[in-house]
């Protein structure tokens, strides 16, 4: 909405303007009273329009306030007054009013004359804006301009003709043009016909000769092109001339430099080896010699002719395809084959790069270079015939077969004397002979990576061509002169080479090179194919091996978990474990028991290569051994590579290994160990898993197995012991029959104090008969039952033995049958096996009563005993 501001001394006639305004839907911005508020809100508020009474209050009047407002801020100022004399219309005139109301005034004339002012105002800034536009592109333009009048004085230049002429527009303007703009002919040296008066009157652009030289100020020239019109008015009447002109200096040398390079690269063509030729619109324009020889025409016979007239027709619509997409801007190959066909009707292969589409005189143009390229091409023919007939043997082929046919298609390709295909070995260190022709594979060596050409060859993954070198490194062969060494390149890979020679110097060429390049591709790809069939049946063979092994494994651990499942002896079952440790391929396997009262870890069963003499015992507080470590952790330890810094072994010829604990109810009984002491084999993740399974049947096998007996004492009675036997003692009670022993045994555990038997008379039999309600009694048998024990089982008795104490501050133990124990193990075994329950009944403030039958052992054995136990004579 417009917004305008009263300017009004007179606040009765300015509030019925205010009114008038709103009325005609105007926004009043303000209304002040004097000149100096005037100017101050007009640069506040910027109103779209001013009504500005002429005589006001103050120092400065309407007029001069107006003129303020229009000088600094560009608003439009309509006069209001009643003053209409001469003297004050002129001095409002000065200000450039958009308007006068005379008062008293309508309404309409009001709306009128703010609409007009407003009108004026927004034409006259549009004319404004058209005009600086125009004049900032005139002096911003490349081109020199000059405008004159009708009578050829100048009135205008911009920058660059100042430059050019040497005149500023300052001295220049009124001056006549041919003064100030000089222009002669550079050929003839007479004045170019360029005056005012010929322009008006051929009314129309005017265009100067190709040869104008401008003469400067300072006397100098420069080429310049021109060119002239008349400037007309609104009504088409000629008001004058301009000339536009520019310094052509430049383009004449660019010009001059383009005829001496088209000069040079025709001499260049024309010297060519390769055939050089160019077309427009399809016709050729220019062929150079080399072009015509190919071809065999002259060279006036092919100018002007179609460029397809050398393409056999076969190719035809190849190379009419070609060209047309390259014409219309598409991304065609540069280089290609095609056939041609020569004047005499003969069929060649053309090698040809053509240049992307040019302007040469003005018209777009086609370079192309040319070369015979048929020799190569027949020879990649016959080449790619030979590689598709081995592509499809390639799946079949066996590497073998495939280093035999390699050595066959360089023979029928280049020759050869010596023939030789070599692979780099997987760590990339030494690169090794697989196949020879004749024998020259006995009399290779293996070399050292990047060593000889061979190593150079590989290392760079480029071909080596040697024309003359008497002897090869690793090679001792005196035959071989000329050489080439090609990589086989497997996915970017270089996994070996072929070495060709012969006995000749200079045997082969760089086309021979190109030759086995391109065979060393096929034969690259056959030979990844044999490797990888290779690879699949060796890894097919591995795969049945690996499935057929593990086949076997898992039956031998079923069968060890059918076993186990029907074993209650703890001796047959940790052997049978230990067994099929040994069974599933381990070289040497052991089974090792935590003793809790001495608390070392002691070997019980081991079994293999390399078995060291006597029992093996390490302390429990040892923890660098990797068995201890093992079953305080209660965690597989497994070792790939053993190193001392990492720990001890119990053996220290071990090199990888594996130890597993047994644990029973969260507690550590015993451990498996395995290794492979002979062939230093790794012990594999597979292993560990298979010994982790045998641990845990081992386990659920105790677990199962166990028999547990809580320390309960029978009814104290409140008499006095009639046999008291001091704690931490074992004693010998020798007698024919167990009596003495079960009086004494009967008489403690009836005086408060824990134990169970154990016997040859059944349990239940033996209670009766001593009237035992609380005390457990195990039967020493073979049979088969619940609270039975075999002879056979001595670990688990002595389990039994150590548990029971553990739980008890004092008890005593009765073992009947310690004769048919030795018949059954020898006396060896058993002294043994009584030393370790003597070192548990001293450290649990035990008594151990062993009923014996002196005359059942030899004077040596019984006085074995003597000296290790305490002896009672029976009465």
């Amino acid at each position: 909405m417009t917004e305008i501001l009263i300017v009004e001394d007179e606040s009765i006639v300015a509030q019925d303007i205010l009114n008038r305004l709103t009325q005609l839907g105007y926004t009043v911005s303000a209304v002040v009273s004097s000149g100096e508020e005037a100017v101050e809100k007009a640069k506040k508020m910027y109103p779209d329009l001013v009504l500005m009474d002429i005589v006001l209050k103050g120092g400065t009047d309407g007029i001069e306030a107006a003129e303020t407002i229009r000088a600094r801020l560009n608003i439009p100022v309509v006069y209001v007054t009643a003053y209409a004399d001469k003297k004050t219309l002129q001095r409002a005139k000065i200000t450039e009013p958009y308007g006068y109301l005379l008062k008293p005034f309508e309404d309409r004339e009001l709306h009128t004359a703010i609409e007009m002012a407003l009108y004026k105002h927004e034409m006259e800034k549009k004319v404004r804006e058209s005009q600086q536009w125009l004049a900032t592109t005139l002096k911003s333009i490349g081109d020199g301009v000059i405008a004159t009048d009708t009578e050829g004085l100048v009135t205008f230049m911009n920058p660059v003709a100042e430059v050019l002429t040497g005149w500023t527009q300052k001295k220049a303007a009124g001056k006549p043009l041919k003064d100030v703009f000089r222009v002669i002919n550079g050929e003839t040296g007479a004045p170019t016909e360029n005056s005012v008066t010929h322009i008006l009157k051929k009314d129309a652009v005017s265009r100067l000769t190709s040869h104008a030289i401008l003469r400067v100020r300072d006397g100098t020239t420069l080429p310049i092109h021109e060119s002239a019109a008349p400037i007309k008015d609104d009504k088409g009447v000629a008001t004058g001339v301009v000339f536009v002109f520019q310094d052509v200096t430049e383009r004449r040398r660019m010009e001059q430099n383009l005829r001496d390079s088209e000069e040079k690269y025709k001499h260049i063509a024309e010297n060519s080896i390769d055939g050089v030729g160019m077309a427009q619109n399809g016709k050729i324009i220019y062929v150079n010699d080399a072009y015509c020889r190919i071809f065999g025409y002259k060279r006036e016979e092919l100018i002007g002719e179609s460029l397809l007239k050398v393409v056999a027709p076969e190719d035809l619509p190849l190379i009419r395809e070609r060209a047309k997409r390259r014409l219309e801007g598409e991304n065609v190959p540069d280089s290609y084959v095609f056939k041609g066909m020569r004047k005499d009707g003969t069929e060649l292969f053309i090698g040809v790069s053509t240049s992307q589409p040019f302007i040469y005189r003005g018209t777009p143009t086609i370079l192309a270079i040319l070369r015979d390229v048929t020799k190569r091409k027949k020879a990649e023919m016959q080449l790619k015939n030979l590689f598709e007939a081995s592509r499809l043997i390639n799946s079949t082929m066996d590497i073998d077969e495939t280093y035999s046919f390699i050595s066959e298609a360089v023979q029928k390709l280049v020759g050869f004397d010596n023939f030789i295909v070599f692979l780099v070995s997987k760590d990339k260190k030494n690169i090794y002979p697989v196949y020879g022709s004749g024998k020259i594979k006995k009399r290779v060596k293996d070399l050292n990576y990047g060593e000889g050409l061979v190593g150079s060859c590989v290392a760079a993954k480029e071909t080596v061509l040697v024309e003359d070198a008497p002897h090869e490194r690793g090679i001792d062969t005196p035959d071989m002169r000329s050489h080439i060494i090609v990589p086989l390149i497997i996915e970017d890979d270089c996994v070996g080479a072929l070495h060709i020679s012969k006995g000749i110097p200079h045997g082969y060429d760089q086309q021979d090179v190109d030759m086995v390049n391109l065979l060393s591709e096929v034969g690259s790809s056959a030979l990844r194919n044999a490797l990888l069939h290779s690879e699949i049946k060796e890894f097919g063979k591995e795969l049945e091996r690996r499935i057929k092994e593990r086949s076997e494994r898992i039956e031998i651990l079923l069968s060890t978990r059918q076993e186990l499942q029907k074993e209650q002896s703890w001796e047959k079952g940790l052997i049978t474990i230990v067994d099929s440790m040994e069974k599933l391929g381990f070289e040497r396997v052991g089974i090792f028991l935590v003793d809790p009262i001495r608390k070392t870890l002691d070997s019980h069963f081991v079994k293999g290569a390399n078995i060291p003499k006597g029992k093996i015992s390490v302390p429990l507080k040892d923890t660098e051994y990797f068995g201890v470590k093992c079953v305080l952790e209660k965690k597989t330890t497994h070792v790939r590579e053993y190193n001392l810094e990492e720990g001890k072994q119990v053996v220290g010829d071990s090199q990888s290994f594996v130890w597993v604990p047994i644990v029973v109810q969260n507690e550590a009984f015993a451990a498996l160990a395995a290794d492979n002491v002979e062939s230093s084999k790794v012990i594999t993740e597979e292993d560990v898993k298979d010994m982790e399974i045998l641990a845990g049947m081992c386990a659920a096998f105790i677990d199962r197995t166990r028999i547990q007996i809580e320390p309960v004492a029978e009814k104290r009675l409140k008499t006095k012991f009639k046999h008291w036997l001091e704690p931490l003692e074992v004693y010998i009670v020798t007698e024919k029959k167990p009596k003495k022993s079960f009086e004494i045994f009967v008489d403690l555990v009836t005086h408060g104090i824990p134990g169970f038997a154990v016997s040859r008379v059944y349990p239940e039999k033996l209670k009766r008969k001593y009237n035992l309600v609380k005390t457990p009694v195990l039967w020493l048998s073979r049979t088969e039952g619940e609270n039975t024990i075999s002879p056979d089982d001595l670990s688990k008795l002595r389990y039994i033995i150590e548990d029971f104490t553990r739980k008890s501050e004092e008890s005593v133990i009765l073992m009947d049958g310690l004769e048919y124990l030795i018949t059954q193990t020898g006396f060896e075994p058993m002294l043994k096996y009584l030393q370790e329950l003597k070192d548990t009944v001293a450290l649990k403030n035990t008594r151990l009563i062993i009923p014996v039958h002196k005359e059942t052992m030899s004077p040596r054995e019984f006085g074995i005993l003597e000296r290790e136990f305490v002896v009672l004579e029976s009465d």
